[in-house]
């Protein structure tokens, strides 16, 4: 069962962790992780009471290591220990391991997506980046429920932890009476559609080329700034869309890039939902996604009509290029606007220019 809200406001979102200060007394919380046994590698991911597994993926942008879907009996959906690589369980494989010629084996950096389906009729994907030479080893014929994994990210390399360890601090421990993700009692007739109508088009993203996402249904929080999560009390939104814009010559470290993600809340309001973000500005830097990003500034946004909060923030990544985060609420809808720019300028001036498409969409 999931821990409660209430339980999560003082947790420490673990995976996200990168920058900001934490008192070490808190809990940590943690989602998956990874072990290597003999010559397979293992991934241990708690199962939450009336979930079911759905699907596995590997890899790092711009390539999939390894992607499976599709259980192939009950024992198979309600498995917490996978072997990567062993598409057998599954009906389909999409990717068989090391169909990449960029990565024939498993990357020195790889991403790791778990992905669920709930009782309501959604679904969610747990994530974790972790790099390979910090993944334990144990002698073939271990058995996995004894083993210590791999649980934290890039960052924070060497964080193990064992199967009931990772059970107690995830968000599959304690109570359920706020799950951190909307239930199908808590949402608005008409939610998913109204999330959908709220993507921008393509006129509107004119300057850059969209891109096809292998899965453009998502969940997601209102925004990770400064490791926000779960573990900080923020909700994930259902009936996630997201849509994606890049130059044709992109470069993954400072290319020009807008994505849009879009969802619906129930239990909140899209208002409390960045509010709450609001609330967790204050950190110097942060690592999102392996990336670290740091200068974090609120940035002054226009009157936007027809939205009930409006929210924009920029900062600076790693590779020195910008980044800018637009929030927009209207009811239960959340717009979300993420644009990279080669400079932080750049990235502000697309970010300011998209504020009237993207609320002008949300409001409807």
């Amino acid at each position: 069962m999931r821990r409660t809200l209430s339980g999560f406001v003082a947790v420490l979102a673990g995976l996200m962790l990168a920058g900001c200060p934490y008192d070490s007394a808190e809990r940590l919380e943690y989602r998956i992780g990874v072990a290597r046994i003999g010559d397979d590698y293992h991934l241990f991911a708690p199962l939450c009471a009336g979930d079911k597994l759905s699907g596995v993926q590997i890899g790092e942008s711009p390539y999939t290591w390894w992607s499976v879907s599709g259980p192939r009996d009950p024992a198979a959906e309600t498995a917490e220990f996978v072997v990567i690589g062993d598409g057998s369980p599954f009906r389909h494989v999409t990717a068989p391991p090391g169909n990449d010629t960029r990565a024939p084996g498993l990357p020195d950096d790889f991403r790791v997506t778990v992905d669920y389906a709930d009782g309501y009729g959604s679904g969610i994907g747990k994530s974790i980046t972790l790099q390979l030479a910090a993944v334990p080893s144990y002698p073939s014929g271990t058995d996995p429920r004894q083993v210590r994994y791999l649980t934290r990210p890039l960052d924070d390399m060497g964080d193990l932890a064992g199967p009931e360890e990772i059970r107690a601090h995830s968000d599959c421990a304690g109570d359920a009476e706020t799950p951190l993700r909307q239930t199908a009692e808590s949402m608005r007739s008409g939610a998913a559609e109204r999330a959908e109508s709220a993507l921008l088009d393509r006129a509107a993203v004119n300057w850059l080329t969209p891109v096809t996402l292998d899965m453009p249904d998502s969940e997601d929080i209102a925004a990770h700034v400064c490791d926000n999560g779960p573990g900080f009390g923020a909700l994930v939104a259902a009936f996630g869309q997201e849509r994606l814009w890049r130059e044709e010559e992109f470069d993954v470290d400072t290319g020009a890039e807008v994505r849009q993600f879009v969802g619906a809340y129930g239990r909140i309001t899209a208002t409390e939902a960045i509010d709450q973000v609001g609330g967790r500005f204050g950190c110097e830097r942060y690592s999102d996604f392996g990336v670290e990003y740091s200068g974090i500034r609120r940035v002054g946004l226009a009157e936007l009509p027809g939205v009930d909060r409006r929210m924009l923030y920029c900062e600076e990544s790693g590779h020195r290029a910008g980044r800018c985060t637009l929030l927009l609420a209207k009811g239960d809808i959340l717009s979300r606007v993420v644009v990279q720019g080669e400079t932080l300028e750049q990235a502000t001036v697309s970010a300011r220019a998209l504020a009237d498409d993207a609320a002008a969409a949300l409001a409807g």
